[in-house]
């Protein structure tokens, strides 16, 4: 197939604005990536007068068996979320070797809500998940978990 004089003339100017705009992205406006906010001692149920744990914490990868999570209903949903369509929090922690979260590890990694995310701490603290295992030992393993809300009443937990 053979391109006639305009229709090359239309694409080379096609191509030298798309070739302009990928190599001269100076007058884009830069775009500062959001920070989640930080999670207060209150919120998170940390206790700062409790030692933190010296053991080595794993990352999922490093361990014979991952952490296994239970489900985890939230039933504390708060009243405004009953409106929205979906909420969606993912959080980063530690779970220790018994299976319990390390309060003081809850980091805020992303959140559609903040009150959908009090809601996900409030049972995230009293939750136990099955720990991660090295070599026959039960271990730390840092988690980072996935709690959704839909407007029908679903919650998923994805880990």
């Amino acid at each position: 197939m053979t391109l006639g004089r305009a229709t090359m003339l239309r694409l080379t100017g096609i191509m030298g604005m798309a070739g302009a705009c990928l190599c001269a992205p100076g007058w884009l406006p830069a775009q500062e990536p959001v920070r989640p906010r930080q999670l207060p001692p209150a919120e998170t149920g940390c206790d700062s007068l409790r030692q933190a744990a010296a053991d080595t914490v794993y990352e999922a990868d490093a361990v014979d068996r991952p952490v296994r999570a239970p489900y985890l209903r939230v039933n504390g949903l708060p009243y405004r979320m009953r409106e929205v369509l979906t909420g969606r929090t993912m959080l980063r922690f530690v779970v220790d070797g018994s299976g319990w979260v390390d309060r003081c590890s809850i980091a805020l990694v992303e959140e559609s809500s903040p009150e959908w995310t009090t809601a996900v701490l409030k049972d995230l603290r009293g939750a136990r998940y099955e720990p991660a295992r090295k070599g026959g030992q039960r271990v730390r393993q840092l988690v980072y978990q996935v709690f959704t809300y839909h407007s029908d009443g679903r919650t998923d937990v994805s880990q």
